[in-house]
Order: structure tokens, then sequence, then C-alpha cells
């Protein structure tokens, strides 16, 4: 194994580490010297960022020096240890690396043209853990021991893991995120180019941007199955449980909920469902339940927002159905903030017939003028400005608080599609903030806006 991680280390220190490209080692070279893990590497854009990150703290003047590295797992914390490595030696000058991965503790050296690496166990290497200069990087369960080394502490979230880390007067946690679209298509089409565009959508569908199970496991059925199981064991209060104390939840409950990276200094979350497909299952296994689990989830959010986007994700759910469904909503025209609010609002029905079919596009041009009854939705639930659109004149987008701006250019493409003018956007919002909702600047004046709520069945 030593010979092994010692061609890796000479291999890595040769190459340029460059963001948003893959990082490919020579021949029968593998990463961190380990056959299953390959020798090629995507080097993701957050790496860069966390590592900066880390950086400017670390030269701060309060000087942080242990990090803790958390996230969703199955989304390549452990492969960041190879570039944050490689950039500390190249970058940093770094000279010493102590590496932990389970039970095994390796030492990475890099002196002029000396290169080497040494295999220990846990009490070995204690004089450069004790070195001001030097960087302990943990890849394992638990951390154990303060040491005067710069700390790097890879882990999922669990609190058992890395309570006392996290309780050390000079340490921080960083966050990495789930991957984009874009880097999964990159990875898949590089690395598991067996599998197709389609089936790897599907996947993405039912888990969300995790590569562990959309790209290397995705063709393993005991890691697919695995879903479904973590599904029927998490109950509702497992739910909530996750949402409000993400490092203390059953490890189950992170295939279900992701943690999304909510700050350009990978400091704060949130916590959101993962999926399309585990919204569903979660509404299904609710039963007649599930609504009023909604509602009360939806009325905690208003004061606490950890749980805004875990509830703003259910209830778009909720709602698209609800539309989809047809009947009479209340709603009511948004005049501009300029213009004094009415003491007596005037309520309208607006009267929607059962959709004959829902259409999930890819791309706008997907959403056909002279359609009639199609409630179409993007696939990405991303997709900027709009969640919902109905020919000829309806935009809906669905929210559990009150926006104060919207995506101007997706929303006047949405509006382009639409048969007739002017184009109606109705923020579609729950009995909570209906009657509050206000006026949103800077959308266009031939935009009509409008407040729908959803009823509670």
């Amino acid at each position: 194994m030593r010979q092994k991680l010692k061609c890796f280390w000479q291999a890595l220190l040769r190459l340029d580490i460059t963001v948003d490209s893959f990082l490919n080692l020579p021949e029968n070279v593998f990463l961190l010297g380990r056959q299953t893990w390959g020798s090629s590497l995507y080097v993701r854009p957050c790496y860069r960022g966390i590592f900066d990150q880390m950086m400017e703290l670390y030269s701060s003047p309060w000087t942080i020096k242990q990090f803790l590295i958390t996230g969703t797992p199955g989304i390549g914390r452990s492969f960041f240890a190879i570039v944050l490595m490689g950039w500390l030696v190249m970058e940093k000058k770094v000279t010493s690396i102590v590496f932990d991965s389970y039970e095994t503790r390796y030492l990475f050296m890099f002196k002029g043209t000396d290169v080497d690496v040494v295999e220990g166990n846990k009490m070995d290497f204690k004089d450069v853990i004790d070195d001001d200069t030097a960087w302990w990087i943990l890849d394992t369960d638990n951390f154990l021991d303060d040491r005067d080394a710069n700390i790097v502490l890879l882990s999922s979230p669990d609190l058992k893991r890395y309570n006392k880390f996290v309780k050390l007067p000079s340490s921080t946690t960083l966050y990495m995120p789930v991957w984009t679209d874009d880097e999964i298509e990159k990875c898949r089409m590089q690395l598991y180019p067996h599998l197709s565009e389609a089936r790897v959508e599907e996947l993405v569908w039912k888990w969300g941007n995790v590569p562990r199970y959309v790209l290397k496991k995705a063709d393993i059925a005991q890691a697919q199955t695995s879903l479904d199981i973590a599904i029927t064991h998490c109950r509702w209060k497992d739910v909530i449980a996750c949402i409000g104390g993400p490092d203390t939840a059953p490890h189950a409950s992170h295939k279900l909920l992701h943690l999304e990276v909510v700050s350009d200094k990978y400091d704060k979350v949130t916590v959101k469902p993962a999926s399309p497909y585990v919204v569903q299952k979660i509404e299904e296994n609710g039963g007649k339940y599930h609504v009023k689990h909604l509602q009360k989830l939806v009325h905690l959010s208003i004061g606490m927002p950890m749980y805004a986007a875990a509830a703003g994700v259910f209830f778009e759910s909720y709602a698209h159905r609800r539309l989809q469904e047809g009947g009479s909503f209340e709603v009511w025209p948004l005049g501009p903030s300029k213009e004094a609010r009415p003491k007596v609002i005037q309520l309208y029905d607006l009267k929607l017939k059962p959709c004959s079919n829902v259409c999930v596009f890819k791309e706008l041009k997907e959403v056909k003028r002279k359609s009639k009854g199609i409630y179409y939705v993007p696939q990405n639930h991303n997709f900027p400005a709009v969640d919902a659109i109905m020919q000829p004149t309806l935009l809906f987008q669905m929210t559990t608080a009150q926006k104060t701006q919207v995506h101007l250019k997706g929303l006047q493409a949405a509006a382009s599609r639409l048969r007739v003018q002017p184009p109606q956007l109705f923020f579609v919002v729950p009995n909570d903030i209906f009657m509050t909702f206000r006026f949103v600047p800077g959308i266009p004046q031939n935009i009509e806006q409008w407040v729908l709520k959803v009823p509670w069945m």
C-alpha cells in the first residue's frame, strides 16, 4: 500500500489541479492508492470555494485552525481530501500532511525534491500532528484528540462524530453542496459513459443530485432499493426532526432530506427534500394525515426559518396537485406598492377545469401555444420564475413566504410562450399569507400580478 500511495503522491504533485475539469492520474496509479477509487477525479468548483474560504479564515485575525467539512452523504467529501492535499503543498508550501483513514494513518511529505509516504497506525506521527505548520486530515468516524496541527475533519452530518471537535475554540464548520445537474452530466460522460443520460435523469428524479447513487451505484440493486427502505421506515416526525437538527437525525433521513448550501462562504445551509420522488412517497405514506402535517409545517416555517425551504417544497407539490384537479380558487389582484392598499380587498374566483394532461418540460419551447387543458411543469425544480404554466394566460409560482423579487428573464421567457396577452402571474400561497401578500417590484407592468389561495383539504 505504501508504494501505491507514494506513486499517487508523486503523480498528484506533478499535475495542475484545475477547477471544473478532471484530474487524471497515470495508468495504474490510483486516487489515494485505492484501486476502487479509480484514477480520475472531477474537481468541483465548490472544492476551490471551500479551500479559499478555509485559507481566508486561517489567515484571519482570529486564526481558525480546525475545519469540519460536512454535507449530504454521498456527495464526495473524501475526494476533497485529494485536492486539498495538492493545493496545500503547491500553493501554501505545506511540507507535512497526516491523513487518517479508519484505523490507518499516513504521513505524506514533500521537501524539495523529496516526496515520500510513510504508513503507520493511530498512535504514530504524534510529533508531526503536534507541529503547528503541519496539516492533519481525518476521513474517519470519530475525532478523539486535539493537537497543534491544523485539522480538517471530513464527516457526514452526525453530531456524535464531531461533538468534541466543534467545541474547540478555533474550529468552524463548512458545508459541501450537493452536485449540480451540469456536474452530474460531466461526470457521467467522462467516468460513467455506460450510463445513458435518460437513466441518470431517472435516478436524479428519485435520489436528487447525489453521485454515489445516480452514478457510482446506479446499477447496484441493493443500493437502489435502499431509498425505498429508508422512505418506508421514516415517519413524519423523523422528517421534522431532520429539518430542525440535521446532525442529530437518523442517518437514513439524509437519503430523504438534503443539506442545501445557501451562502457563498459555505457556512449556512437549509434542509430540503431530496427529490420529487421522495416528496411524492412521503405524501403517500402520510395518507389522510399528510395535509394536516403539511399545514403545521407551513405554519411552523413562518416563525422558524430553518423549516421554510422544506415547507416550500412540500407545499409546492400539494399546490400542483390541487391546481391540476381543478376547482374554484380565491384570488385577488396585486396593485403597485406606491398605490394605497385597499381597506377592503375585493376577492374573485378563478375557476379551473381539471387538467387533461400534465406535461413535464425541459425547455420552454416544449410549451405549446395551441394546447388546451395541459398543465406544464418544468423538469428542473429550480427553473427560474415559474413553477407551472397553463394556456392561454396563466403562470403559477408557489411560495410560502412573501416574495421580494423574481427572476425577470425567466419570467419574461415563460410569458412569451403564452398564447394570449397579457400574462397573469399567480403567486400560489397558503391561507396564512393570502391576505397579507404584497405587490412584487421589478415585474413588468404588462404582466398582471395576482395572489391565489390554495385551501387545505
